[in-house]
């Protein structure tokens, strides 16, 4: 005999029950639900958006990066002085605009990059220092930074400011010393540095950092002859 539970009627009856409480929940929470989908179809969109507007961004700034690259170029080549000072004129406004439009982006940094060069050619050593500290503040971790701190370093020392380029050289040695190349360049500038202000020991270890570590360096037999020089004055145990 069929259990009356599961009669057609019965099962009809289940089914409908089921979609009359089904429909009364979306009438309860349709505004939940419809704001839900209205917040999920926004995010698809914006992420949609984000990507095209990312990809156009990237390519708006390579393409300045390239007119920056052959504007730096035909600057670096001009001889005639009239010329060349109408072309630095024009290079800094695009790079000015470059490092507004792209901030954090490459095209940035090598903007920053051409402006401190301009100074390093006009011996604007002042100028040159600020935009290459600038790329290190604005992108650390880029492979730019380190190079970009040694060369505010120098441009430091252009202005006698023997502590400020020493304090670049340690941070340089510090923070990027598994990245950067030259760094026995660097610890022989530390030690040079130190010798100045009469702090033999810490141009010691700088010294003999480049002693124990790089060996075969063109700065090891400098160093070595720094440190026999400061032992033999009694500078240094």
């Amino acid at each position: 005999m069929d259990n009356p539970t599961y009669s057609p009627k019965a099962r009809a009856t289940e089914k409908k029950t089921t979609y009359t409480k089904f429909a009364d929940f979306l009438r309860k929470y349709r505004v939940i639900i419809l704001v839900a989908f209205g917040v999920a179809m926004l995010a698809l969109i914006g992420v949609a958006v984000g990507t095209i507007i990312s990809e156009a961004a990237l390519k708006s700034a390579t393409a300045g990066m390239e007119k920056l690259d052959a504007d730096y170029a035909a600057y670096e080549a001009e001889q005639d002085q009239a010329k060349k000072a109408e072309l630095e004129k024009a290079l800094t406004a695009s790079a000015d605009s470059a490092i507004t439009q792209w901030k954090g982006r490459f095209a940035s940094l090598r903007a920053l990059s051409y402006k401190a060069r301009i100074g390093e050619s006009k011996k604007d050593w002042s100028e040159a220092e600020k935009n290459w500290l600038a790329i290190v503040e604005s992108a650390p971790k880029s492979y730019l930074a380190p190079v970009a701190l040694g060369a505010a370093a120098r441009a430091a020392e252009e202005q006698n400011a023997a502590d400020r380029a020493l304090a670049d050289y340690r941070k340089l040695v510090e923070k990027y010393a598994d990245k950067a190349i030259g760094m026995p360049h660097a610890y022989f500038s530390i030690g040079r540095l130190a010798e100045g202000a009469k702090d033999y020991a810490a141009a010691t270890i700088a010294y003999q950092k480049i002693v124990s570590t790089w060996p075969d360096s063109d700065w090891t037999k400098l160093a070595t002859d720094r440190i026999l020089f400061l032992k033999s004055h009694g500078l240094s145990k």
